[in-house]
């Protein structure tokens, strides 16, 4: 049975969601065939769908740098395919109550919690002052990252998957807090732009 005929009842998708660029082509080609050819079998004890991966496979997925960075940040002593397993329900979860690519879904809500800028402390003479500085790709995703897990660890959910995947589909409806943190970083940051001159390069 295929990931497919499992929600054979899809609505349209829409063009809300876009591509981006850290996914490489052979990535997406991989995920599309593994939700439409991979056999599927229910964990008997969440009473899940879970999809059959190969081994190269999971290899080439464990590349991309998105869910790459999100399993390594879930994953607790070492416990790897557990951190996968939690994001791949997630990803499962989000496709059965929206009807949309969960992939894409979750790029577009990191995306749109992602900071561009922070700040970090600094001295001035005898005071501290707050310095703004541009992050990188990957420190800005892991900012996203951070905040889209602490938040969802507040939820009422019982289940981790749930969580997530409960965070994930608030951002992209606009009522999660993250949002407003991201906003409240963000004046911070233009608040004190003067600052950037007055301190020795870092």
């Amino acid at each position: 049975m295929s990931f497919r005929s499992l929600f054979a009842t899809v609505l349209p998708r829409t063009s809300t969601f876009v591509s981006r660029s850290y996914v490489t082509k052979m990535q997406t080609k991989v995920m599309d065939t593994i939700l439409t050819t991979s056999p599927m079998e229910v964990n008997p004890l969440s009473g899940l769908p879970s999809p059959l991966i190969s081994a190269s496979d999971r290899q080439r997925l464990r590349n991309d740098p998105l869910l790459s960075q999100l399993v390594n940040m879930i994953m607790r002593d070492g416990k790897k395919m557990r951190a996968e397993r939690f994001v791949q329900t997630a990803l499962l979860d989000i496709r059965e109550h929206t009807n949309s690519d969960p992939y894409r879904l979750l790029s577009d809500a990191v995306d749109l919690v992602t900071p561009i800028m922070d700040t970090r402390s600094a001295r001035q003479g005898s005071k501290v002052i707050q310095v703004p500085r541009a992050l990188n790709l990957r420190q800005r995703r892991r900012r996203a990252i951070v905040w889209i897990l602490e938040t969802a660890a507040r939820r009422n959910e019982r289940q981790v998957h749930l969580r997530l995947s409960g965070e994930l589909q608030a951002i992209v409806n606009g009522t999660s807090t993250i949002l407003e943190k991201k906003l409240q970083l963000h004046k911070s940051v233009l608040a004190n732009r003067s600052n950037i001159r007055t301190t020795k390069r870092f």
